[in-house]
């Protein structure tokens, strides 16, 4: 009886459904050019996606190069270009870049940063690389990464580097010798979230970061700050915080065993994570601070860089008050005001732009 009543009632709800129509002529969609629309659109996509990569990495190469001394040790090769292959599009998105690039399966160059060795030597974007010192150059979607590596062996005597390059159909060959920079590699993801993060090894910026952003002293400043948190290894230091309170905390789910309660390793897991986060605020207000110094070393006006903090607390009002894993946006504001006089106290008396250290003892 209940399901013949359900059975009438859904019956009545789709005529009724049937009820009410729209009462304009719309225009009629027809599928061709909904699909050359959809090609447009992908190609509009890939164009702001290259267009934005390109400002972020003329911003990071010269961060990069102009910090190598403040990142000690972790130092590598730098060229100042970036590449890309058809091979790293799925199908739908593959046709559009050949079509407005020109992409094939062979690498070619999608930046060349301003300023960089690249630059300087006449590489040029769009540029096909055939070789690089006589050796093949790696195909297949990981082919930029594969080249990254090669580049970065071959790089590392300090001569300069044999580019053969296919360009509007004449092969070329341009040498580019790489200078010293901190080996931190930099990637745009396409996400439209204002964040961004360092994992020790990469700085990586989200599509909606790079929106947000007015200036490219604001690019510097927010890649600044990730690259401080790898040249001073906040993510080492981290993970070492969390194995020791997880070894703290596997004594207490121990103790607990041995009394006959299974905690299941809760203690253990507890720990760590209060140990990932110990120091978390100091960590960015280290980055904050030393980032600065970073973004000065490379030539961005600091002196409205307090004011980041401020839009920011525009775009999420619980950075004001809320302080959990970063200072808030205020006391961001005040500590960077005081590190840009600092910073720029140095450069009137022309000292050495480096940051001030604690005293360890030895």
């Amino acid at each position: 009886m209940r399901l013949t009543t359900l059975t009438v009632v859904f019956s009545s709800v789709l005529a009724l459904i049937g009820c009410a129509t729209p009462q304009s002529r719309a225009p009629k969609v027809d599928q061709l050019s909904t699909t050359l629309e959809a090609k447009k659109q992908r190609e509009m996509v890939v164009e702001d996606f290259i267009t934005t990569n390109k400002r972020l990495q003329s911003v990071a190469s010269r961060v990069v190069m102009s910090g190598a001394e403040l990142c000690g040790e972790k130092i590598a090769p730098h060229f100042g270009i970036t590449t890309w292959s058809a091979d790293n599009f799925q199908k739908e998105w593959k046709t559009a870049v050949q079509d407005k690039y020109g992409l094939t399966d062979q690498l070619h160059i999608s930046s060349v940063a301003s300023g960089s060795p690249a630059d300087v030597a006449g590489l040029k974007e769009g540029d096909v690389i055939q070789s690089v010192n006589g050796l093949a150059i790696p195909a297949g979607k990981d082919a930029a990464k594969r080249q990254n590596e090669q580049l970065r062996e071959i790089g590392k005597s300090g001569m300069p580097v044999d580019f053969t390059i296919e360009r509007n159909g004449e092969i070329k060959s341009v040498f580019v010798t790489p200078v010293q920079a901190c080996d931190f590699s930099v990637q745009l993801q396409p996400d439209d979230v204002k964040n961004a993060y360092a994992d020790g090894k990469n700085i990586v910026i989200y599509k909606g970061m790079m929106d947000f952003f007015r200036s490219d002293e604001e690019v510097a400043l927010v890649l600044s700050h990730e690259l401080a948190h790898n040249s001073m290894k906040h993510i080492d230091a981290k993970k070492k915080n969390a194995t020791i309170g997880g070894l703290i905390g596997l004594l207490v789910d121990v103790a607990a065993a041995a009394g006959g309660v299974n905690t299941n390793g809760d203690f253990t897991r507890m720990a760590m994570n209060a140990g990932a986060g110990a120091y978390s605020v100091e960590f960015e207000q280290e980055a904050d601070y030393v980032g600065l110094y970073f973004m000065a070393t490379a030539g961005y006006t600091i002196d409205d860089a307090p004011n980041f903090w401020r839009r920011m607390a525009t775009s999420n009002s619980k950075s004001i008050t809320m302080k959990s894993s970063h200072p808030t946006a205020p006391e961001r504001f005040v500590a960077l005001e005081s590190a840009v006089q600092e910073i720029n106290d140095k450069i009137t008396n022309n000292q050495p732009l480096t940051p001030e250290m604690k005293n360890v003892p030895e």
